[in-house]
């Protein structure tokens, strides 16, 4: 138990979560433990159903759930493993879930779920945790972006709004094309290391001790960027505003395309209906490597669980097909599962708003090309920081991208020969 704590704590050290003081953990009074990140009090019917209906399933177990901010969640965890009693299933993201995975402060899954369990799940998605050949989580719900377009603008710009950009060079040459018109084509919300593994680029060498991304290949990107910036193609706060800058400048019709989540189009309805009924929507163009960056969110098993095998029951239960269908039919996302995904809610819609319809059907055939790129890498501050700077120059015109890149490198390499904290 020892090392699982001082793992945890390394962990929440290097982000920032540690705080002087820890509430005292409560006793628990039920045989197994859930946390959520941010559901109260929208989704708290659903959940509650779900864990009625455990409890009927299995009813020698009794389950609590707890639903917590994501800063709350993480301090609380940290007092929970530090007292020796965790919870048995908890709620978090690729990066966190990787994190605690490479601190040994998860258990694997590998052991406790069988073979016909792990198929109900898309491959990429069950992997998405995963170390030294093992899976840390039970995959839950999924963001995939879609290109979102407004076709006034387009056709403002002499371009055919029923052909949409489908690569990454024709986003590019439409953005150009708005921006004679005296219009913005174009806000990019800069990921680098998402862009780059999209492309099948990789950000460290194979023993994860050096960078590997001073290369012509990924300067290319940065190149492209530094280009458009030059060019006035992209808005001067494209580093400054980032996304929601974007969705700013979309709901009030001047950006012409938008990278973002169908559950976006709720609120262009409701805010801005001349430009929702002007919004065509597209499949978001797949890096060259044929993948798209995706969003999931996990259940993972903490180190320490009193019943490991019967909160991997729980993550099941939880996340099963039928159950992630309903929360789907709450809001649109996407679902880990392969046979909720060809329901006709994703194949047909649901029939009250077409666009919204459209948007998911195009969201869910790219289930199989979607990817969580958030990885979890040594030294993440550092490198982190380094790879900011370094957009920021190279798309700034401070530096020629290769120069940038081969800079930010040896810092990152420094950082890295000096190990783990």
């Amino acid at each position: 138990m020892r090392v699982a704590v001082g793992a945890l704590i390394g962990v929440l050290l290097a982000c920032g979560l540690l705080a002087s003081s820890c509430a005292p953990v409560a006793q628990r009074s039920a045989d197994l433990e859930f946390w959520t990140l941010s559901l109260k009090p929208t989704y708290t019917d659903y959940v509650e159903g779900l864990r009625r209906d455990f409890e009927r399933e299995t009813p020698d177990l009794r389950v609590a759930w707890l639903d917590l901010p994501e800063r709350v969640l993480f301090l609380k965890l940290l007092a929970s493993v530090a007292a020796g009693d965790p919870p048995d299933l908890v709620n978090v993201g690729t990066v966190e879930a990787n994190r605690l995975a490479a601190r040994h402060a998860l258990v694997s899954t590998d052991g406790i779920v069988d073979d016909a369990a792990r198929r109900r799940y898309f491959p990429q998605l069950w992997n998405a945790v995963h170390l030294d050949g093992k899976s840390f989580s039970i995959p839950w719900y999924v963001s995939v972006s879609v290109l979102m377009y407004n076709k006034d603008m387009f056709r403002a710009a002499g371009l055919d709004p029923s052909r949409p950009p489908t690569t990454w060079d024709e986003i590019e040459a439409a953005a150009r094309a708005v921006r004679k018109s005296g219009q913005y084509g174009y806000l990019p919300v800069i990921r680098i290391l998402e862009e780059w593994q999209a492309d099948g680029l990789p950000v460290l060498d194979a023993a994860g001790r050096r960078a590997a991304f001073a290369t012509p290949a990924h300067a290319a990107r940065l190149e492209a960027y530094a280009r458009l910036y030059r060019d006035d193609v992209i808005p001067p706060e494209t580093l400054t505003g980032g996304y929601p800058e974007a969705v700013r400048r979309y709901k009030e019709g001047r950006l012409a395309m938008l990278a973002t989540g169908p559950q976006f189009l709720l609120s262009i309805r409701q805010d801005a209906p001349t430009v929702y009924a002007a919004t065509g929507v597209a499949p978001l163009p797949r890096g060259k490597a044929g993948i798209v960056p995706a969003a999931v969110m996990h259940f993972v098993i903490p180190v320490g669980s009193r019943n490991p095998t019967a909160a991997a029951k729980l993550g099941l239960s939880l996340t099963s097909p039928r159950n992630q269908l309903a929360l789907c039919r709450l809001v649109p996302l996407l679902p880990s599962t392969v046979e909720t995904a060809s329901d006709p809610l994703f194949t047909r819609g649901a029939g009250e708003h077409p666009l919204e319809d459209e948007a998911i059907r195009i969201d869910a055939a790219q289930l199989p090309y979607a990817r969580d790129l958030n990885i979890s890498l040594p030294k993440a501050d550092v490198i982190n920081r380094t790879l900011q700077e370094m957009v920021e120059r190279a798309v700034y015109g401070r530096a020629p991208a290769m120069q940038a890149l081969q800079e930010a490198a040896r810092t990152c390499d420094a950082a890295l020969q000096k190990g783990e904290p």
